[in-house]
C-alpha cells in the first residue's frame, strides 16, 4: 500500500503520521556488513527508541501512543517488506 493520501486535515495527526512514516521508512533491512537486521542491532534499537518517543502533540500535552511492542511490530513489518523486495529483485 504505497502512495496513500491522507484525507484528514488535522495538524496533530498528520504531523505524527509523517514522523512515524519517516522513521519506519528509513529502517534498514540489512546491516552494513550485509547481514539481516536483528533485534539486538544498534540500528534496530535506535529505530525502536525513535518510534516510542514519537508523540502526537496537542495543545494541552503530548501523547505517546506507540509502546515498545507496537514499535517492534512496525519495524519487523517494514524489514520483512524490504527483504521481500530484495528477494524479488534477486529472483528476476
Amino acid at each position: 500500500m504505497t502512495g496513500t493520501k491522507l484525507k484528514s486535515q488535522g495538524e496533530a495527526f498528520n504531523s505524527w503520521i509523517k514522523e512515524v512514516d519517516s522513521i519506519v521508512s528509513s529502517t534498514q533491512a540489512v546491516t552494513a556488513g550485509g547481514d539481516p537486521i536483528e533485534y539486538s542491532d544498534p540500528h534496530f534499537q535506535d529505530q525502536l527508541k525513535r518510534l516510542t518517543a514519537c508523540s502526537i502533540n496537542f495543545d494541552y500535552m503530548p501523547i505517546y501512543p506507540i509502546n515498545e511492542q507496537i514499535a517492534v511490530d512496525l519495524l519487523w513489518d517494514e524489514i520483512k517488506a524490504k527483504q521481500d523486495g530484495i528477494d524479488e529483485q534477486s529472483n528476476t
